[in-house]
This record gives C-alpha cells, structure tokens and sequence, in this order.
C-alpha cells in the first residue's frame, strides 16, 4: 500500500450488535466502528451513528454484506464491555423505554445535564443518542425515535 493510500484508509473494529429498526424488525451481527484512539473523545457508537453516511455496512451472523439505512434505526444494542461509557455527567435514572418499531429496552437511562431537572427537560433537551446501560448489553436509543419513557 503506498504512503497516499495508507493515509486514506480507515482502521474499523468489528463489533458485535443487534440494529432495532422503525419497522419492528432486528438485525443481529457486526458493525464496524472507527477505533477509540482514532477518535479522541468522541465514542465510537456515536460516531457510527451520528455519522453523515446514509447506509451502515454490517456483517450478518452467516457472513453475508447487508446495508442498513441508518434513519430507519431506532436502538443499538451492544456487549457492556465493547468501549469504556463517555462521562457525560448528569443524571442516571432507572427507565423502561419504548421505541419506534415497538421495540422496549429496561435499564438505566444515562442522561446529560441539562436545562433543568425535569424528566422531560432531560430528554427533550438531550443529544440525539443516549445510552441505556443494561445487565450485561447497553443500548443506545435515538431521542427522536422514543415513543414512551417511564420512570418507575
């Protein structure tokens, strides 16, 4: 590889995930995100789902290219240990969260600081992925594809 080329290509990290998209369907398989060290302080799943590319290219779990249209997913779940959460300071709150497509993820909502307390301020005001730390998977949601938050 010449010195021109090796300067364009991107190193990406294969990561297990499951895509929960707007029509009630799952994908289950890898993505591929850029690496925390070639991203500074940006996480990597922000960095793949905020990215500006309309399509995402993942791996299927019998090896086969699929390309997802990154507006038409709603959560990704991911394994806890994949990359270290970002400390966005704020406020952690116990959630059950309904999303687009009916899918429904339990777990602790990491919500930034915000203008004021409120539940609602939080998530009004929040950036467009928050996380939802799990069990042992956390999940990242889209703000705009929340149908129902709730607070027990």
């Amino acid at each position: 590889m010449t010195d021109e080329a090796a300067m364009m290509f991107v190193t990406k990290t294969e990561v297990d995930a499951e895509l929960f998209l707007d029509d009630g369907t799952a994908f289950a398989g890898m993505v591929y995100v850029r690496s925390p060290e070639e991203l500074g302080n940006v996480h990597p799943m922000l960095d793949l789902l905020g990215g500006r590319e309309r399509l995402i290219p993942c791996r299927g779990e019998s090896g086969e290219l699929v390309l997802i249209g990154r507006s038409s997913v709603s959560a990704v779940r991911v394994a806890d240990e994949t990359f270290e959460l970002p400390d966005r300071g704020g406020v952690n709150l116990p959630m059950k969260l309904t999303m687009a497509g009916g899918h429904r993820f339990d777990g602790t909502l990491q919500l930034p600081e915000a203008a004021g307390t409120r539940i609602s301020d939080l998530l009004n005001y929040a950036d467009p992925w928050l996380v939802q730390i799990g069990e042992s998977r956390h999940v990242w949601v889209a703000t705009d594809k929340l149908v129902r938050a709730e607070a027990p």
